[in-house]
C-alpha cells in the first residue's frame, strides 16, 4: 500500500481484496495475523539492488477479520529533525487486507495515513512466514525488489488478564471533543479515518489524523511548510499500555513517535467500554475559564478472538 519515503524507506501495506471485513478466517489461512516487530528494512534505488536501511523500527498489528495498523520510523532520531524531516521518517497508517496464502501475498488498502496521498491506495506485496520470522516484499512492475521488510513475531501475554479483554482490539474513532463538567461538548473534533489498537501481547499504537481535506503536495516530496500542515493536528505513535481496572485507566509508554521528542514519554487516559463502543478521557485542562476533558469517543471492529483467534480460558 505505500511507495517508499525518502529517508527512511518504508513500504506501508494496508488494504482490502475480494474479501469480506469482518469474516475470521481459520488461522493456518493468516500467517500475517498477530503483533510484529520490525528487525530488518532494505530499499533499492531507482535502478539499484537492496540496501539496508539504518536503525529501523516500528510495528505492524494485524487482526484475523483484516486490519492492519503498521507504524515504521528509526530508532534514535534526532529532536532537531524539522517538519519535513520528521515526515520523512515515519510513516503511519492503518486499514484492511488480504491474504493469499496459496500464492503467498497479502493484498491491502489504505483506509487512513499520515501521508495524505496514501489513504484509498492498493498494493500486494509477497511474504514468507518461518516459524516467529516474517518477510515481506514489494516488486517493481518488472518483477526487481524494491523494499523488503523483516518483522519478528511477539508472543502474546502467557497469563492475559481477565479485565484486559474487553480492551483488547482495534478501535475506530468516531467522535471527540473538549467537555465541560456538565457534559457539554464545547469545542468539537474532527478527524479522517483514523484507530487505536490495543494488543493481547500489551502493546498498542495510535494513528489519528487531522481533519479532512487536507492538501497534496507540489513535489514529490513535502517542503518544511507543506509536512507541517499534512501532520496538523495528527497523533502517532505506539509502545506498550498497562490497564488499571479499579481506575478504569490505561497507560500508553511510548517506543516510537512521529515526534521524535515524544519517544519515551508516557499518556495516561481514563476509559470507559460499554458494548463495542469505548470512551477515552484525558486528564482535565483549562479552557476560557472552564475545567474539560478531552473526550474521544470510538467503535471496536475487531476484538480479542479477532486479535488472538488460539485464545481460550
Amino acid at each position: 500500500m505505500r511507495s517508499t519515503y525518502a529517508g527512511v524507506g518504508v513500504v506501508v501495506l494496508l488494504g482490502t481484496a475480494s474479501w469480506s471485513v469482518g469474516q475470521t478466517p481459520a488461522t493456518d489461512t493468516q500467517p500475517l495475523v498477530g503483533t510484529w516487530q520490525l528487525t530488518g528494512l532494505e530499499r533499492a534505488a531507482t535502478t539499484g539492488p537492496l540496501a539496508r536501511v539504518a536503525n529501523p523500527s516500528g510495528i505492524r498489528i494485524q487482526s484475523a477479520n483484516g486490519y492492519v495498523i503498521q507504524i515504521l520510523t528509526q530508532s534514535a532520531r534526532a529532536a532537531s529533525l524539522d517538519a519535513a524531516e520528521q515526515f520523512a521518517t515515519y510513516q503511519g497508517s492503518w486499514g484492511t487486507c488480504a491474504v493469499d496464502a496459496n500464492r503467498s501475498t497479502v493484498t491491502c488498502q489504505v483506509h487512513g495515513d499520515l501521508d495524505p496521498r496514501q489513504t484509498g491506495q492498493r498494493l500486494t506485496q509477497s511474504f514468507e512466514r518461518k516459524g516467529t520470522q516474517l518477510v515481506l516484499t514489494e516488486s517493481s512492475p518488472d518483477g526487481r525488489p524494491t523494499t523488503r521488510a523483516t518483522w519478528e513475531r511477539i508472543p502474546e501475554l502467557e497469563a492475559l488478564p481477565t479485565y484486559q479483554d474487553a480492551v483488547v482490539g482495534f478501535w475506530q474513532w468516531t467522535s471527540a471533543g473538549l467537555y465541560n463538567s456538565n457534559g457539554v461538548n464545547v469545542q468539537p473534533a474532527y478527524r479522517d479515518a483514523s484507530v487505536i489498537v490495543y494488543t493481547p501481547t500489551g502493546h498498542m499504537a495510535v494513528v489519528y489524523l487531522p481533519p479532512p481535506g487536507r492538501k497534496l503536495f507540489a513535489g514529490p516530496a513535502p517542503t518544511v511548510e507543506e509536512a507541517r500542515n499534512a501532520w496538523q493536528a495528527s497523533v502517532s505513535y505506539f509502545g506498550t499500555y498497562i490497564v488499571q481496572p479499579k481506575s478504569q485507566s490505561v497507560f500508553h509508554y511510548q517506543l516510537g513517535a512521529a515526534n521524535p521528542t515524544a519517544v519515551g514519554g508516557s499518556f495516561m487516559r481514563n476509559f470507559e467500554i460499554r458494548g463495542a463502543e469505548v470512551t477515552l478521557r484525558f486528564p482535565p485542562t483549562m479552557l476560557n475559564g472552564q475545567q474539560v476533558r478531552n473526550t474521544l469517543t470510538l467503535k471496536r471492529v475487531a476484538g480479542l478472538a479477532d486479535m488472538w483467534p488460539e485464545f481460550r480460558r
